[in-house]
């Protein structure tokens, strides 16, 4: 992975927070695969690593916990695919 940023892509994405970093790995996931991550730190320094316990099972509503179930089974998936422990 170069640190040189390119001078064309197609998706630019700001902010290496979970947003962002979720935004890069699924559309690489859907086939896209000219897309640049800008972060001016380390990812998930900022806001996300303050927020890095509250992964909870239950929400407000089904969409919301449909969503927060996602996200875990996301989390095994992802330390499976890199080797890397959420």
């Amino acid at each position: 992975m170069s640190n040189a940023i390119p001078s064309h892509a197609r998706v630019v994405i700001v902010g290496g927070g979970i947003v962002g970093a979720s935004t890069a790995y699924h559309l690489t996931k859907l086939g896209v695969a000219d897309v640049v991550l800008l972060e001016q730190g380390k990812l998930t320094c900022g806001t996300t690593w303050h927020a890095a316990g509250l992964v909870g099972q239950l929400r407000a509503t089904r969409n919301a916990t449909r969503m927060s179930r996602y996200g875990i089974e996301l989390y095994a998936a992802l330390e499976a695919e890199t080797g890397l422990s959420t």
